[in-house]
């Protein structure tokens, strides 16, 4: 064991690991107890900040706990994208809200991505997609 963490090595290391294994996937498994971890989805009319950390490790904790006590647990992700936040937003800073909303969804997944969070990332969804609200 190294005396030293560096964490831009061991976490990127880890994170793809469970990347390439689709280690958080979660699929039917009559065998194990089905456990279900959501926090909220976020607005994406921004960046996350420090409250957002708070919530998403909490359930992350939860869930990882779970898994460890052999459950199949199923943590998503989503957006609560559809509504005034984010047109709101959008106005402020002068972009169409479709274009603004996409691309905070895109960088807030990549926060997320980078603190490893456990998500299941093939059930992500965004509430202004209207494949969601069919």
């Amino acid at each position: 064991m190294n005396e030293q963490y560096r964490p831009q090595k061991i976490e990127t290391q880890v994170q793809q690991h469970w990347k390439d294994n689709d280690s958080f996937k979660c699929e039917e498994d009559l065998q194990k107890e089905k456990f279900y971890c959501l926090s909220m989805f976020p607005y994406p009319s921004g960046r996350l900040h420090m409250g957002h950390v708070r919530n998403y490790t909490i359930g992350d904790v939860v869930s990882r706990y779970q898994r460890m006590q052999g459950k199949n647990v199923l943590q998503p992700m989503g957006w609560d994208a559809f509504g005034l936040p984010a047109e709101n937003a959008a106005m402020k800073n002068n972009v169409a809200p479709a274009k603004w909303t996409y691309e905070n969804i895109d960088y807030m997944r990549n926060q997320l991505e980078l603190m490893g969070f456990g998500y299941d990332w093939n059930r992500e969804l965004a509430t202004c997609h209207p494949e969601y609200y069919r």
